[in-house]
This record gives C-alpha cells, structure tokens and sequence, in this order.
C-alpha cells in the first residue's frame, strides 16, 4: 500500500518512470494486498494482513498536487486485528526538491496500538532521476510520541511496463508508545508489472530489523499488491 501507515507505494501513474504524463490533472487508484506479516514503524502488529486502500490524487498547479483517501485492513494471526483510518495530504515540486505535509486518522482493534491522529511533515530531494533522499517526522497522538525516519528510494524500468524498487532507511523515536531512541533499520524490495495501463501487480520483501531489546525481533516479510488507476 502507498500508506505510510500500512508500507509506502505511490499512485502508479506518478511511481513509475516510463509512465506518460496524464492529459486531466487527477488520477485513482484502488489497492489490495497481501503482507505475512504487519511491521509498522518498528512495531509488529499483526500477521497475515489482507488490507485494500483507495486513494484520488488531484494536481492543483504544475508544482502542487494534494492526495487524500482512505485504507482498512484486517489480520489473520494469533489474535485478531483490524485498522481503518483516512488520509490527506499535499506535495509541493520545487526544483530537485518536493516538500509534504500529511495528516490521517486512524483507528485500530488493537490491544496495545490506540487510535489516533498522525501528523507528518517530509522533505525529499531527487538526487538523481532515479534516486531520491528523503527526510520526515511524526507526532501521532495514539502514540503520544514523535517518530522521524531518513531513507533512500531507488526505482529503475526494467522494461516498457515494469519496474524495480528498492527503499532503506532508518528511524528514531521519543516516546512513541514508551520507546526511545534508535528505532530500526528497514528495507524493502519490489518490483512492479505492467498488465495494461490500468492494472499491475507487484510483489515485495521487506525487512525491519530493531535497534532495542524491548521484545521486537528481526522481521523478514514479503506479499504482493494489486493495483487498479484510473
């Protein structure tokens, strides 16, 4: 899923390099998926997570494009887990840089994780056309606690309707749901296919691997999305 929340993937038409630019300054796109296991900002919160998301992004000027949606998800593991929530945000294009701000809602059967209102500001510089560097903070008031992370996106065309990406990063906290300090290291590889110029599929493997010893263990997970814009 493109959440932050539920695994960053973006809309496809703006994810994927080979991609002719839109003639009408809006896009959709509806996402389901599969994950073995629901790892979340260094938190393991579920296994077996089936989620769907549906998410309209609009382009407001040549430089400003807002996006806003929502998601639901629900696990299959030891015990029972279901998340929803929704979502806004917007994205200006200055240069080599894009400067975010996204808000969302979310709300979680949980007996640990609280509802609760997340606040994230983000910077990213595109290095290069196929490399980007990006930077972000978080205040989540379920967690009543600050998250911030730094990584690395790296996506190549590997063909007229496919791709490969690859993200790694790492994160840090203060208070989040009593954590603090280091957080973890993560990383995720995908690549995405093509089958016509609405649908495509992509598969992944990820990794989140913690920097305390509060009870979280090396995680190695993988699952597949399906994708559908128009």
């Amino acid at each position: 899923m493109r959440l932050r929340f539920l695994a960053p993937l973006p809309l496809l038409a703006t994810a994927a390099p080979a991609e002719v630019e839109r003639e009408i300054p809006w896009g959709v796109e509806i996402v389901t998926g599969y994950r073995s296991e629901y790892i979340q900002r260094g938190f393991k919160l579920a296994n077996d997570l089936f989620d769907v998301q549906a998410e309209a992004e609009l382009t407001l000027t040549d430089d400003l494009i807002a996006n806003f949606g929502a998601w639901y998800g629900t696990g299959t593991g030891s015990a029972d887990f279901d998340e929803g929530g929704a979502f806004a945000g917007i994205r200006a294009e200055q240069g080599d840089f894009s400067f975010a701000f996204d808000a969302r809602w979310r709300s979680i059967d949980h007996p640990v994780f609280e509802d609760g209102l997340d606040l994230m500001p983000s910077v990213s510089w595109h290095w290069t056309e196929d490399l980007g560097l990006t930077a972000g903070a978080a205040w989540n008031t379920g967690a009543d606690g600050l998250y911030g992370f730094a990584e690395s996106n790296w996506s190549k065309p590997v063909g007229k309707s496919s791709f490969v990406s690859l993200t790694g990063g790492l994160s840090a906290v203060d208070g989040y749901y009593g954590r603090s300090g280091w957080n973890d290291l993560y990383a995720r590889a995908s690549f995405t296919q093509g089958i016509n110029q609405s649908v495509a599929i992509t598969p992944f493997v990820g990794l989140s691997i913690p920097l305390q010893s509060d009870g979280e263990t090396n995680r190695l997970f993988g699952g597949v999305w399906f994708e559908v814009n128009f």
